[in-house]
């Protein structure tokens, strides 16, 4: 199922999906599919990536998709020297 996403295998220990994001659309309706939504998403979360398990909408069909997270700028809070 993580291939079909593109985030297929990776090197052991990479946390080569930060910045993503996986929403699961699951109705609960399968117990096997929402068993391999809970699987994938405990292995997408140990790569880095954020999961969100939402009810799908009326007429929607369960399924998954990669979000790109975009970063939240950083405010900078400028400090005083130590000025002697």
């Amino acid at each position: 199922m993580l291939e079909n996403l593109g985030i297929g295998r990776a090197v052991r220990g990479r946390k080569d999906l930060r910045g993503k994001k996986v929403v699961f659309v699951d109705d609960g309706l399968n117990p096997y599919r929402t068993m391999c939504f809970t699987i994938a998403a405990k292995l997408v979360k140990k790569r880095g990536a954020e999961v969100e398990t939402i009810a799908p909408g009326p007429g929607e069909a369960p399924h998954a998709k990669v979000v790109e997270l975009v970063p939240q700028p950083k405010s900078r809070i400028q400090r005083p020297l130590n000025r002697r």
